[in-house]
């Protein structure tokens, strides 16, 4: 009894072992390659259970082919104004064809390894037809690392796909630093950066003020042309009333107007000690002794 116990487990011992040398199972994210007798024979794509040779006559190479982030290593390069920066950047990439992936470099540190180096190879062509204002600036207009980013993803992604099997889905630029012979040239460039823009600002302010004062004369002028106007026009219709009443009261009181003249002019002309010989009939006495044609 004890005999045929000891059978029936090396059974299904050995039946295990061969069900696992027989049977692939492949999870959801991964993809396979079977060779047979080292040449490849089958990619299996989907996941499941794939059935393959034993040991040495079939072999099996699975592969994680979900996205995956690298980041790469800091790279020297030099900008198309001569200015010397340090880069690292990040790769979203995954496996795309696990066959030419497992000819090309057979496993993760290798693949990183070689995007690395095309990566760097690449924004070394890249970064020679930008100036270094295009990835630092405080203007806005002048930078340019979106189309930075896309041209290094541009020659990286098919050369990847081809000759890796791996698919460059993003590429970014994850940190910049500079080389502390470079730190006061950049400090330099910001602060004439800044310069610019605040003569800038500057003058459109000074334009501005000589527009408002401009402005502010002008309506002061007119102000001012006004009230001239308009006090010449009461003055002189003041100074034609006042004609006008004085030429009525002239007209109304002629030779009342005459006497009271004459009477202020004799209180002039004399004092208590003046002596006077004159005709009565002759201005001003006449006022007071009154004369033929005013008898």
């Amino acid at each position: 009894m004890h005999y045929l116990l000891r059978i029936i487990l090396a059974f299904l011992l050995l039946g295990l072992i061969l069900f696992q040398t027989v049977v692939l199972p492949v999870p959801e994210g991964y993809k396979a390659v079977i060779t047979h007798f080292g040449n490849p024979n089958r990619i299996a794509e989907e996941a499941g259970p794939y059935l393959k040779w034993p040991w040495p006559i079939d072999n099996a190479y699975t592969f994680d082919c979900r996205k995956k982030i690298y980041k790469t290593k800091l790279t020297q390069t030099l900008t198309r104004d001569k200015k010397s920066i340090i880069l690292e950047s990040y790769i979203i990439w995954r496996i795309n064809n696990p066959l030419i992936f497992l000819q090309a470099v057979g496993s993760i540190p290798n693949a990183e390894d070689k995007l690395d180096g095309m990566v760097s190879s690449s924004k070394n062509n890249v970064l020679g037809d930008y100036d270094l204002n295009n990835l630092v600036s405080t203007n806005p207009s002048s930078l340019k690392i979106d189309e930075i980013e896309n041209k290094i993803l541009e020659a990286v992604k098919q050369k990847a796909k081809d000759n890796l099997g791996i698919e460059v889905e993003t590429l970014g630029i994850r940190r910049l630093a500079y080389p502390e012979q470079n730190i006061e040239a950049i400090f330099k460039q910001m602060r004439a950066e800044r310069d610019q823009y605040a003569s800038k600002y500057r003058a459109e302010g000074r334009k501005e003020a000589a527009i408002i004062i401009s402005e502010t004369e002008l309506e002061v002028s007119k102000l001012n042309a006004d009230a001239k106007k308009e006090s010449a026009k009461i003055k002189g219709e003041a100074d034609r009333e006042a004609a006008e009443i004085y030429a009525n009261a002239h007209k109304k009181g002629r030779e009342f107007y005459k006497f009271t003249k004459s009477l202020e002019a004799i209180e002039k002309m004399s004092d208590k000690n003046s002596v006077f010989i004159l005709r009565t009939d002759q201005p001003p006495f006449d006022a007071i002794y009154g004369n033929k044609n005013n008898e």
